[in-house]
């Protein structure tokens, strides 16, 4: 459930400056809408996430870098050890 948060920040944090015209069916529509209820966040924001998943995998699968994911520094406070 945390990393479920972690990831809705950074997902939300990006910046987004593109926009996506997608068709799709009524039922596709209400189908995606109700999902994204499902998950408590909005709909766009879902999208965006099942789109990158999605991209990741294929992305993965042919071996080829993944531009969008940026690396994330983790640092270890020594105290903690």
């Amino acid at each position: 459930m945390f990393l479920k948060y972690i990831l809705y920040y950074y997902i939300y944090s990006m910046k987004k400056d593109e926009q996506v015209l997608i068709k799709l069916s009524t039922k596709e529509k209400e189908g995606f809408k109700r999902a994204a209820e499902l998950s408590g966040i909005g709909f766009s924001a879902w999208a965006r996430q099942v789109m990158r998943s999605a991209a990741i995998k294929e992305l993965q699968n042919a071996g080829e870098k993944i531009i969008f994911l940026d690396p994330v520094p983790l640092k270890i406070d020594e105290n903690e050890r």
